[in-house]
């Protein structure tokens, strides 16, 4: 009898043991059949500017340079880079079109080219903002004129293809279809605009609607996705036109959106959102104005309510999203980079010198490129600015947040794209 209770308890801790590395790895890097980290989708794999990587990063010695791996002229453009597998895969405008190119990461030698819409061009920069996902063998891109592809990985062939103007009526942003996918299980979720079609879902696979849902203008911020509350969902934040008082005026959400395209809960937000929210565990939302309306902490109560936590000026993020990281929030506000108190707002340190840069994080590193490409690796911690190295890497106005994987950041902006090896 005794035996057999022993086996049993050694059964139900086998058992929780098998729960707890199942639920431990549930979040972490997205990794190929080689056990190499990837970097699937804007702002990587948690869509959060954190790298989960074991592998470590030093800093060059000072006056040097990051160990260059490659370095190649590329075309015009904001979005970002994807890695998978053997390929990097970024959009790219060059002789008035569009397009999603794939390269070997491993010499920046190009593989394959699929042509997308006529190339946006303004006075900003030229060329197509969104950062593509991937999702299995697809490659998920929204041109900067509204056409939403589904693209082979392996061939650069279109699977299919939705265009948000003509099937939605969605109008074109004056900066460009900006917004990067999301990929929820078997469906694709997009912020589009206009009445009823502010959130839309499609098969990833077909193209085909699923649903469509809420009411906005088209804008610039991709969300992100999160379990709040024991309920997995996206957050966006959008604006929409409502008449009060017999005027028509601008409301600022932040919106909850189910997989199913259910809206959970609206917050407040705030005018001129360009950057990504930051989801800040368990239940908070931090969003931050271009302009000088600051940011703002939202938390999400167990009934759907929303409560302000704080509404400060310490933080205005531009065109790049912060990044949310052991209890603190490190980003640009406007030309200075900052590190505040995720409960509190306040702010423990600054530092200018990197113009609007973008920033993500590595080994408890922080690697910030400004918007003139230079590269600086800076300790990640409250205690004080510490920059370990910097150097200046590629050339010309870049806005595009850098991409990391196995040790190595690639970059890049809109006249060249380069790759460094960061554990030499």
């Amino acid at each position: 009898m005794i035996i057999k209770k022993c086996r049993f308890t050694v059964r139900i801790l086998l058992c929780l043991l098998l729960i707890h590395f199942v639920s431990s790895t549930s979040h972490s890097n997205i990794t190929n059949e080689d056990g190499k980290d990837e970097w699937s989708q804007y702002r990587g794999p948690n869509r959060d500017g954190v790298a989960i990587s074991n592998t470590s990063i030093k800093a060059w010695s000072k006056g040097s340079q990051p160990f260059q791996v490659w370095k190649k002229p590329i075309g015009e453009g904001f979005s970002g880079i994807v890695i998978t597998g053997k390929q990097l895969i970024t959009a790219l405008g060059e002789d008035g079109k569009e397009f999603l190119v794939s390269f070997e990461k491993t010499t920046g030698k190009e593989v394959w080219r699929t042509a997308l819409g006529k190339m946006f061009v303004e006075e900003m920069g030229n060329g197509p903002r969104s950062t593509p996902t991937i999702n299995g063998d697809s490659a998920y891109i929204l041109d900067s004129n509204g056409g939403l592809y589904c693209i082979s990985i392996n061939s650069g062939k279109q699977i299919w293809k939705v265009s948000l103007t003509d099937k939605f009526k969605i109008k074109r942003p004056r900066r460009g279809f900006s917004t990067s996918p999301l990929i929820l299980g078997e469906t694709l979720i997009i912020h589009g605009g206009g009445k009823n079609s502010a959130f839309i879902g499609l098969n990833k696979k077909t193209g085909k609607t699923i649903w469509q849902t809420g009411e906005s203008m088209a804008g610039h911020s991709s969300p992100f996705t999160a379990v709040i509350n024991n309920v997995e969902q996206s957050v966006f934040t959008i604006a929409r036109i409502i008449e009060k008082n017999g005027e028509r005026k601008i409301l600022e959400e932040a919106v909850s959106v189910s997989s199913d395209g259910k809206i959970l809960w609206r917050g407040p937000s705030l005018p001129q959102i360009i950057a990504m929210p930051v989801f800040v565990p368990p239940n908070k939302v931090f969003i931050s104005s271009s302009v000088e309306n600051g940011c703002l902490l939202i938390q999400v109560l167990s009934d759907g309510k929303i409560d302000t936590v704080w509404h400060k000026k310490e933080m205005r993020n531009h065109f790049n999203s912060s990044v949310y990281y052991k209890d603190h929030i490190y980003g640009f506000s406007s030309s200075t980079l900052k590190c505040l108190v995720a409960q509190t707002a306040q702010r423990k340190w600054s530092k200018r010198g990197y113009g609007k840069g973008s920033l993500i994080i590595a080994d408890e590193k922080l690697l910030v490129l400004s918007d003139r490409g230079k590269l600086a690796m800076i300790e990640a911690t409250p205690k004080g600015f510490n920059e370990l190295a910097q150097a200046q890497v590629i050339e010309g106005k870049s806005w595009t947040s850098p991409t990391f994987a196995d040790g190595k950041i690639y970059l890049r902006n809109q006249k060249e794209m380069a790759c460094y090896d960061l554990t030499k």
